[in-house]
């Protein structure tokens, strides 16, 4: 069995400000996060090779793609690093059997989602594909789906727990954490969330064979509302349909064989 994780960083246990994620500088509490994620990354490959899986793929999915402490990555993964990517999930063999999302946050707009975003903190607002608002978790979904691998467990805080089970009814959870504000969080100490990644890692192996993947149907609308029209302008400018001042529209078809799908 050949199992890919896709890891961000906004939804690891104990992190809940932008100081932590990096977006403002990389100081001492980025630090911490980063040892903070590769725990419960070291806590998914152990799990995963407790129940007999042969190959796990962990992707560095925020921001540089540098975010992992290497030195102390456990040694039975395989690691994907760096930035100047080709397409999102780098290292994905076509016929791994699943997919695990770690850390992920909310969709931009969440009431009480932790560090809640789409892609860009800072920039985008809303994101569509076929009239679905979709955060991250939704995108990666569809990526995951057009190569016919299911998503097996997201793990994250409450809020993007309940998006996901909302888009993937059949989707293993784990919440670490539940939100009072944009950063402000109950948090579960990380010891325990660990052991809590551990068992939800060991449920969504056991049921993978009763997972599906997320397929969307084509020709496929995608609609992006940003927070400025200055990123629409650019978006415009590569061939987007405007569709009024922060809002642009694109028309995809099915990817031919060997081409990357790409929405966003």
């Amino acid at each position: 069995m050949k199992i890919y994780v896709c890891t961000d960083l906004e939804g690891i246990s104990g992190v809940v400000n932008f100081d932590q994620s990096g977006r403002d500088g990389k100081g001492v509490e980025y630090e911490r996060a980063r040892r903070l994620l590769t725990n419960e990354i070291n806590t998914v490959v152990d799990a995963c090779k407790e129940a007999g899986v042969e190959k796990i793929v962990v992707n560095d999915g925020h921001g540089s793609g540098y975010n992992f402490i290497i030195e102390e990555l456990h040694p039975e993964g395989e690691y994907i690093i760096g930035g100047n990517r080709k397409r999102s999930f780098e290292g994905m063999d076509d016929d791994s059997d699943g997919v695990i999302f770690l850390g992920y946050h909310a969709m931009a707009g969440t009431e009480n989602g932790i560090l809640d975003h789409t892609q860009s903190s800072r920039s985008w607002y809303n994101y569509q594909i076929n009239g679905i608002s979709m955060g991250e978790v939704g995108q990666h979904a569809v990526l995951a789906g057009h190569k016919k691998i299911p998503v097996i467990l997201v793990t994250g805080d409450t809020a993007v727990c309940k998006e996901a089970k909302e888009l993937l009814p059949d989707v293993e959870t784990v919440a670490v954490k539940e939100g009072y504000s944009r950063t402000c969080a109950r948090i579960i100490p990380p010891l325990k969330t660990q052991a809590m990644i551990r068992e939800g890692v060991k449920k969504s192996l056991g049921r993978i064979k009763t997972m599906r993947p997320y397929e969307i149907e084509f020709p496929a609308r995608i609609r992006i509302e940003f927070q400025a029209t200055d990123i629409a302008d650019s978006y415009e400018r590569n061939d987007w349909t405007r569709i009024n001042g922060t809002t642009v529209e694109k028309i995809i078809g099915r990817p031919q064989s060997g081409q990357v799908l790409k929405i966003y």
